[in-house]
């Protein structure tokens, strides 16, 4: 395990400490406020990413005559290796002057080394229907389903092609209703079965088909 460059304190007054599991990797990821903890769970639910650390390095720098320490939010290992090093702001102190600064410092330190500097706020995090469809599904990624179980739901819905979730339901009738949802909500996670999950709430009348490769 790699020790973080600054330990985030426990919670207190107004500030919140979480650990949130990295569902695919079976870790811990410590967050500093709410908005980091739903990037870790967006970044968990995206297939490319391999790995997350929490407050990674410290970069040093003067401003305003005096030197200080910058300790960016994460850094986000990809699967075909791009790194990126993240700053999670808060929209509305998104373009403070001391914040601006801190993009170049943290722009400059990463240029030279390959990676990509990116500032996300929750505006990007918080599309749609995402966040509470992400938290209605997290449960169902680590859930046992019978993988006949999944190869039937699938073939179900190969042959109808684009329907609703209880459309689906209906057709799978050698299921009972708790396998069938436990089932179709771990292959929408993992992303076996498409649905939008930024414009549609994930409920009975969801669209959903199968997930195309890419």
């Amino acid at each position: 395990m790699i020790k973080p460059a600054r330990k985030i304190p426990p919670s207190r007054g107004k500030h919140s400490r979480y650990e949130v599991p990295f569902i695919r990797k079976k870790s811990m990821i410590l967050c500093e406020g709410s908005i980091e903890r739903d990037y870790v769970k967006v970044l968990d639910f995206d297939p490319t990413i391999n790995e997350i650390i929490s407050q990674p390095i410290a970069i040093f720098y003067s401003y305003r005559g005096k030197v200080r320490v910058y300790f960016p939010d994460f850094k986000v290992i990809l699967t075909n290796g791009d790194v990126w090093i993240v700053e999670i702001k808060p929209a509305e102190k998104l373009r403070k002057e001391e914040n601006l600064f801190k993009y170049v410092v943290g722009k400059l330190y990463c240029d030279p080394r390959g990676w990509e500097y990116k500032v996300v706020t929750e505006v990007e995090i918080r599309q749609g229907f995402l966040m509470k469809n992400l938290n209605d599904l997290r449960s169902f990624g680590t859930t046992q389903v019978d993988y006949k179980l999944l190869i039937y739901i699938t073939q179900k819905l190969k042959e109808v092609g684009t329907c609703t979730i209880k459309d689906l339901c209906n057709r799978c009738i050698e299921m009972d209703d708790e396998d069938f949802y436990k089932g179709i909500y771990y292959l929408i996670y993992h992303h076996n079965i498409y649905m939008d999950l930024v414009n549609q709430e994930l409920n009975d009348d969801s669209e959903i088909s199968i997930q195309l490769e890419e």
